[in-house]
């Protein structure tokens, strides 16, 4: 016998869509403005987000990383060949599937990896000055929340 779900879709909130939309558009902006300063390897935007995602879940399988970052095949196979051409991200074969070949950042990736995060960190510590300590650690555990289900 089937269950039928008694879960009712809650409607969107559109109000909070709208500010994390802004907060995303503040952080990629004022990343832009300082990436001469912390890029040194000219990954741009795209190549930092796959070394954050790597950073996050390696050894990743490649297939994996298309699906998470929503980027098709062969654009992330691109980037993929400048961040090896750079040092950045190696890749070897699955030890569990030989078809399959699996992501790790190299040394170099993990110190690209610390400044991005240090960049990223500061960046958004300069949004939430208006808050203090409390509304900080509200926020975090608010996050963490979203991410840990």
């Amino acid at each position: 016998m089937q269950t039928v779900s008694t879960k009712i879709k809650k409607k969107p909130d559109i109000e909070v869509g709208q500010l994390v939309d802004r907060l995303m558009r503040a952080i990629h902006s004022d990343l832009g403005r300082k990436a001469p300063a912390f890029d040194r390897e000219k990954v741009g935007p795209a190549g930092g987000m796959v070394l954050m995602v790597l950073a996050d879940n390696e050894p990743m399988a490649i297939h994996e990383l298309v699906r998470t970052i929503a980027r098709d095949k062969a654009q992330v196979t691109r980037l993929l060949q400048t961040l090896g051409t750079k040092g950045l991200v190696e890749k070897s074969q699955s030890p569990t599937d030989g078809r399959v070949c699996v992501l790790r950042l190299t040394c170099k990736g993990w110190k690209t990896v610390a400044r991005l995060r240090y960049a990223i960190a500061e960046t958004i510590s300069g949004l939430l000055e208006p808050f203090n300590g409390q509304e900080r650690d509200n926020l975090k555990m608010l996050l963490k929340k979203v991410f840990d289900r």
